[in-house]
């Protein structure tokens, strides 16, 4: 959670370094991206939209404090209608990647940890019974995957594409299907 302008300096450190940086990007070519666009540096655009916002809505008081807020909301809400995302605030850990935007990412939970990874397609969601996921550290979720109401997913899984996860995961775990069975667990195929 961001508390202090370091923290917001950090997060927006982290979220570069996956997010623009991974793809190779100097400086020209960082220009281009700004220019042309694509979907790292558009999700980037919108992680900083949404570091800001969470920073005013955790530091910022009094009627400036107000405005400000407003301010970073609008502009974290506009620019996740204009790419497909929807993340909510104090959610997301530092290092959070999505490498491509066509399908859409929402993500609806508790907590997801440092250096995940979503792809195009996922939606992370509560059930009828209002039961919200935690996601921990280092997830890869595929695309196209649903994980869906109060589930717990471990420490380095990665959840296939098109699955459903709606029990919970434990760490280092490899995991497929509608619903998601563990295929692997530890680096060793489970029967």
């Amino acid at each position: 959670m961001i508390e202090s302008r370091a923290d917001l300096r950090f997060y927006l450190t982290e979220d570069a370094k996956v997010n623009i940086k991974r793809s190779g990007c100097g400086c020209l070519r960082m220009a281009a991206n700004c220019w042309y666009g694509n979907d790292t540096y558009r999700f980037y655009r919108y992680m900083k939209a949404l570091r800001r916002y969470e920073y005013a809505l955790n530091c910022k008081k009094g009627l400036f404090g107000t405005v400000v807020k407003a301010l970073r909301k609008l502009r974290w809400h506009r620019l996740g209608a204009r790419y497909g995302v929807n993340i909510l605030p104090n959610v997301v850990g530092y290092g959070f990647r999505v490498p491509h935007l066509v399908g859409g990412v929402i993500v609806n939970c508790t907590r997801v940890g440092n250096y995940c990874t979503a792809n195009s397609g996922v939606i992370v969601g509560n059930n009828h019974k209002g039961g919200m996921a935690v996601i921990g550290d280092h997830v890869d979720l595929s695309v196209g995957c649903k994980v869906i109401g109060g589930v717990r997913i471990g420490h380095n899984v990665i959840v296939a594409p098109n699955s459903v996860v709606v029990k919970d995961v434990p760490d280092n775990a490899i995991v497929s299907g509608i619903p998601a069975v563990i295929l692997k667990l530890n680096g060793k195929k489970t029967e």
